[in-house]
């Protein structure tokens, strides 16, 4: 480490050596030390011959840098050399043997090379040959010369073998830890590139949800409004009328094409997601926008300012709410009277749309519910902060969607409690006299009902498919427009 830093300090980043680098350099300077010392003490304290010790020490010392390459294949040479190299000299009283202190040195280094950069049963094979070879070579060299006592060359085998085994020990530790961190690095690649993965997608169901927000309103305003001008201004020419024709043909073609792209953008499984959007006061606009476009609906307002005791995020998902539910409207019950009953009063704010059945009702099977994303957006943005939403099928034939959102981070259920108990309820509410103005009502039981294709409007939140709300959301379809023309053409 220091010396990785000395060199980051005084070397340009060009010439800096890796560590890899730095270890051939330490370990082909090591191996020409220990070849010119145990060489000199296997000749000179030993007398061996010179040529043989020569070759033999060579190959024990370039052990070193072939374990560096090929550990198995250099644990072999060094423990053939260890049992041939004490053979070559007579013992010698008060000189180790067989282990001679350089060639020690040699082996333990070689033991820790493989122990790093090998299976650990190689460096630990290695260890246990050193051992045995010494051993045997200790025995042999007693038969040769008897005179000589075994007490030292046992002292000296019990040395090298408790610091190579140590040594070893603390290779495979190292080695350990290497493999382990390793793995940790690449898990965390791994999650890196996993959380990118999940941002993409989550961004790209907001930009989903958004652009189903927010532009096929729109798209359904101006189909509806191009659609109609032709009845609500009868004294406009031809021409005028053709051009409105296209607009609204261009409309429609628009919204096909939107729903092919949401398909793309929109994963299910992605988080929920806000983005600062309207204010829940602009509610008002948005249902002025539509009456504009000869849409008959009512709002009926209570509770203090809309905004007054509203968190962003829930004014955010009370404004989509309100719209989406008046989208859904608009599309899939033409000539339909939708009445919007808001309360901001209390711990929660109170939404309710219903419509009535209306003419050229269109169904929506329960197929089209999975392809499309309304009614699951509208579930998501009232789960996003803490509230509510449940749809259902109305007595009259009608579609009813409420929510209940809480005006402060507290416990959905107290608020929804706060809500039962002010007489506004939070089960779905149906009316057949006043096409549901009224707050009173009772449940819906949407399993009953032949109508609902299936749907399910228990309090989890299921998907419906319905005369009023359909989970695209996404525009008017042509047939409904052509019928809404139809029906007031008639009139």
């Amino acid at each position: 480490m220091l010396l990785s830093k000395l060199f980051d300090r005084f070397l340009p980043p060009d010439r800096r050596f890796n560590p890899e680098a730095l270890a051939w350099v330490a370990v082909i300077f090591t191996a020409i030390v220990m070849l010119a010392v145990e060489s000199s003490i296997a000749v000179g304290v030993h007398e061996a011959p010179v040529a043989l010790a020569f070759i033999v020490t060579v190959i024990h010392a370039g052990s070193m840098p072939l374990s560096m390459l090929r550990p198995l294949f250099g644990a072999i040479l060094s423990v053939i050399a260890c049992g041939v190299l004490p053979l070559l000299g007579p013992y010698l009283s008060g000189a180790p043997w067989p282990w001679m202190v350089p060639m020690m040195i040699t082996q333990i280094l070689i033991i820790l090379i493989v122990g790093l950069r090998a299976h650990w049963g190689v460096a630990l094979a290695a260890l246990l040959a050193s051992i045995a070879i010494s051993a045997a070579a200790a025995v042999f060299g007693h038969i040769q010369y008897p005179e000589s006592g075994s007490d030292s060359s046992i002292v000296n085998i019990v040395v090298f073998s408790c610091i190579a085994g140590g040594f070893y020990v603390a290779a495979v530790i190292v080695q350990q830890w290497h493999l382990i961190r390793s793995q940790l690095l690449q898990e965390q690649e791994n999650t890196a590139e996993e959380h990118s993965k999940r941002v993409v997608v989550e961004e790209k169901t907001r930009i989903a949800r958004e652009l189903h927000d927010i532009v096929a309103h729109s798209m359904s305003i101006i189909n509806i409004q191009a659609s109609s001008a032709p009845f609500r201004h009868p004294s406009i020419d031809s021409d005028v009328v053709k051009e409105f024709e296209d607009i609204s043909v261009s409309a429609r073609h628009a919204l096909t094409e939107m729903r092919g792209l949401l398909g793309v953008l929109r994963n299910d499984d992605a988080g929920q997601q806000l983005a600062p959007q309207p204010k829940f006061s602009e509610v008002e606009g948005l249902v002025n926008k539509a009456q504009q476009a000869g849409v008959n609906v009512t709002m009926e307002r209570s509770g203090g300012p809309l905004d007054r005791s509203l968190r962003d995020s829930t004014g955010l998902a009370g404004y989509r709410i309100v719209q989406e539910a008046l989208s859904n409207a608009i599309r899939h019950a033409t000539d339909s009277h939708i009445h919007i009953m808001i309360d901001s009063g209390g711990t929660a704010l109170w939404i309710n749309v219903v419509n009535t059945a209306g003419n050229g009702t269109s169904e929506v099977t329960k197929n089209e519910l999975h392809r499309h994303q309304g009614l699951i957006g509208m579930r998501e943005r009232a789960a996003s902060v803490g509230g509510e939403l449940r749809t259902g099928w109305n007595r009259d034939g009608g579609f009813e969607v409420e929510a209940v959102l809480p005006l402060a981070v507290a416990d959905s259920r107290k608020d929804n409690s706060a809500k039962n108990d002010s007489g506004k309820g939070t089960s779905l509410k149906t009316d057949s006299d006043k096409t549901g103005s009224d707050k009173t009502g009772s449940h819906t039981n949407a399993g009953a009902d032949s109508r609902n294709a299936g749907a399910d409007t228990s309090d989890t939140g299921a998907d419906t498919s319905d005369t009023g709300a359909d989970s695209t959301g996404t525009g008017i379809d042509e047939a409904s427009v052509q019928s809404q023309g139809d029906e007031r053409s008639n009139a």
